[in-house]
């Protein structure tokens, strides 16, 4: 297949690590977005990336594209992020926001082995939920040091 740029249309928005690049669990600092969409869509993203059920719905379907943060010459990759009107949108995407994707694929050939990488570009917001982080503990205000035996009820 040739390189070529698509819009991936109509997809729903998860986890969107796209204002600022992060370091992945396999210690990569890239952009990454979640594109979940329903079960008739599995064979059209399925030339995008691993399709794989989605943790957050059930019944629907995912993949994720990435960009690294840096290019090949080392220079700071960014994603173009906007709204409907394609004015540039500074807001966190929270999950469930819907949209579409500008992506890149080409082939590759590297050390004897070959296959087909798709990367992210751009996103369009049509529809932006706002993101508000969750904390997983209360805040604690200690006073003074405390010392004893430790609680068996956390």
């Amino acid at each position: 297949m040739a390189n070529s740029t698509t819009i991936i249309r109509n997809v729903t928005l998860n986890y969107a690590k796209v204002h600022k690049s992060s370091v992945n669990q396999y210690g990569k600092d890239v952009f990454d977005i979640q594109l979940e969409f329903t079960k008739d869509r599995i064979a059209e993203m399925s030339e995008f990336g691993k399709v794989r059920e989605s943790k957050l719905n059930d019944g629907m379907f995912c993949i994720n594209l990435t960009r690294p943060a840096k290019n090949s010459k080392g220079q700071k990759n960014s994603i173009r992020i906007v709204d409907a009107e394609k004015n540039n949108i500074k807001a966190e995407i929270g999950n469930g926001s819907t949209g579409n994707v500008m992506a890149y694929s080409y082939d590759w050939n590297f050390g004897g082995k070959s296959g087909r990488k798709t990367v992210l570009i751009a996103v369009q917001v049509m529809n932006l939920v706002a993101y508000t982080p969750t904390e997983d503990f209360d805040v604690v205000i200690s006073e003074g040091e405390t010392t004893g035996e430790a609680a068996t009820d956390f």
